[in-house]
C-alpha cells in the first residue's frame, strides 16, 4: 500500500489506525492489517442485495405512528452522527432533518448513544476534545458527559432536551451488530413541550423493542 500510493510509512499507519477505529480494518495476532468486520458486513449486504432503507423504514414508520413524533435512523461517520433516513411527524410543529444532517457526538441523545458504545480509548479521546456549546443546555463538562455516557450504557438509551436546539427533545437507542458494535441509532425527536422526560420514559420500551427487532433483521442479512 505504501509503495503503490507513494505515501510516507507514518502516513499509511495513521490511515490504517483510522480505518481500524471504524472497524473497516482489523489486525491479526501478528500485527498485520486485514479487512474489518464492518467491511465484511457491507459485503454480505451487497451480495444478498440488502437494501438498508427497506429494513429500517418500517421500524421508523411504526415508531412515528405510535408516538406521532419524528423517528430517524443515524450512523456514525468520522466523529459525527449522520441522519440517513426518517419518518416525519404528522404534526405541523415537529422536528425534521435534512438527510445527511450531521452533528457532534457529545450534544444530543443520538450522539451520546454512539459515543457511549465506542471502545474505551476512542471514547476517551473524543470526550477529551473541545466540547462545543450549541445552547445553554449543551453538556460541555467532561465529568457530566461521562456520567451521562455511563447512564446510557446502564439503561440502554439516552435522553436529551434542548442540547442542540432549544425546545427540542430526543430519545435514542442503538442497533447492535453481531460483535456488539453499533450499526446505527434510532431516535424519536420532537418539541420538548410534547416529548417530555416522563413521556420519553414511556416510549423507551417501545423504542428498545424496535431496535432489537431491527438488529435481528440486519444481522441475518
Amino acid at each position: 500500500m505504501q509503495q503503490a500510493l507513494g505515501l510516507h510509512k507514518g502516513t499509511v499507519f495513521r490511515i490504517l489506525r483510522a480505518l481500524e477505529s471504524h472497524r473497516v480494518a482489523a489486525r491479526n495476532e501478528d500485527g498485520t492489517f486485514v479487512l474489518g468486520n464492518r467491511v465484511l458486513w457491507w459485503g454480505t449486504c451487497y451480495r444478498r442485495k440488502c437494501d438498508l432503507s427497506k429494513l429500517v423504514r418500517p421500524h421508523l414508520e411504526k415508531l412515528r405512528d405510535l408516538t406521532s413524533e419524528t423517528a430517524a435512523f443515524s450512523i456514525m461517520m468520522g466523529n459525527q452522527t449522520v441522519v440517513v433516513d426518517q419518518a416525519i411527524s404528522p404534526y405541523a410543529t415537529s422536528t425534521r432533518f435534512d438527510i445527511g444532517f450531521s452533528a457532534p457526538m457529545h450534544a444530543g441523545a443520538t450522539g451520546r448513544v454512539m459515543l457511549a458504545h465506542l471502545d474505551p480509548e476512542r471514547r476517551k479521546n473524543l470526550s477529551n476534545q473541545r466540547l462545543e456549546r450549541f445552547t445553554e443546555r449543551t453538556i460541555t463538562d467532561r465529568r457530566r458527559l461521562e456520567q451521562e455516557l455511563n447512564k446510557c450504557l446502564a439503561q440502554g438509551f439516552a435522553f436529551s432536551e434542548g442540547e442542540r436546539l432549544l425546545g427540542t427533545s430526543s430519545i435514542a437507542a442503538p442497533i447492535f451488530g453481531l460483535d456488539k458494535e453499533v450499526l446505527g441509532v434510532i431516535s424519536v425527536t420532537g418539541p420538548s413541550a410534547r416529548l417530555t422526560h416522563k413521556r420519553c420514559k414511556s416510549i423507551a420500551s417501545t423504542l428498545l423493542k424496535e431496535t432489537r427487532l431491527l438488529a435481528q433483521q440486519m444481522n441475518r442479512t
